[in-house]
């Protein structure tokens, strides 16, 4: 696992960023098209934005073959980094996210990690996986009811995808991946108490703090590891 270029073949890559490109159309299009029967009024971004996320797509399409080695898991991986950019924009313009896209990318997302397990021969990581989806969830359950709020449901249903996928990389991608979220998640919540108007009730996004945490940990989170036990 982590970022290799070298030892990537030059149709993996281009597979992978035309997938990422992909993805970052379908994100868009899903946080433009909030579903009508949750009464939430689009709030209008700019071009700039919205090609922004596709950029964002595309790098991660670009960088993620170093991380999967192979073509087996690809789809697997293009369809998480879709649907958690989508519902990232989502939850940053409307504190919201929809069952309707987080429930299906979660069954079709192990489907699709299953069959890639199956031809690599790699089940026994799909239990770490599984594991990892289940414990991630209840971690932020515990946090959000202790916390009175902390975390959203939608945050704590969004935590079964992301420990899904970090879970089947491994425990320590798993680790990482959370400890950056909340990280992130922190300090943007000291930033928008000291240099905005919000109070401390104010409606915060944590969504795309955890997707953030999750692609960091995905992409670079062996050499995270690496540094990290490097200068401890």
């Amino acid at each position: 696992m982590g970022l290799v270029f070298a030892d990537v073949s030059i149709g993996l890559r281009t597979a992978a960023i035309v997938g990422g490109v992909v993805g970052g159309l379908v994100a868009v299009r899903l946080a433009q098209t909030i579903p009508a029967r949750m009464g939430v009024a689009e709030r209008r971004r700019p071009m700039l934005w919205w090609s922004g996320a596709v950029a964002v797509g595309a790098i991660y399409g670009l960088l993620l073959p170093g991380t999967i080695d192979g073509w087996a898991l690809l789809p697997a991986f293009l369809l998480f980094g879709g649907a958690t950019l989508g519902i990232a924009l989502i939850d940053l313009d409307h504190q919201l996210i929809p069952n309707r896209i987080l429930f299906p990318a979660l069954g079709i997302g192990t489907a699709l990690l299953v069959v890639g397990a199956l031809i690599d021969g790699d089940l026994g990581s799909l239990l770490p996986g599984l594991l990892g989806g289940a414990i991630y969830f209840l971690v932020l359950l515990i946090v959000g009811l202790v916390a009175r709020g902390g975390f959203g449901m939608g945050d704590v249903k969004l935590a079964l995808l992301l420990g899904l996928f970090l879970g089947y990389l491994g425990w320590d991608i798993l680790v990482v991946g959370s400890v950056l979220a909340i990280l992130l998640g922190g300090v943007a919540s000291i930033l928008l108490l000291v240099f905005t108007s919000k109070g401390k009730d104010a409606k915060f996004a944590y969504g795309p703090y955890l997707v953030c945490g999750a692609w960091i940990a995905l992409l670079w989170g062996e050499q995270i590891l690496d540094w990290y036990l490097g200068v401890s």
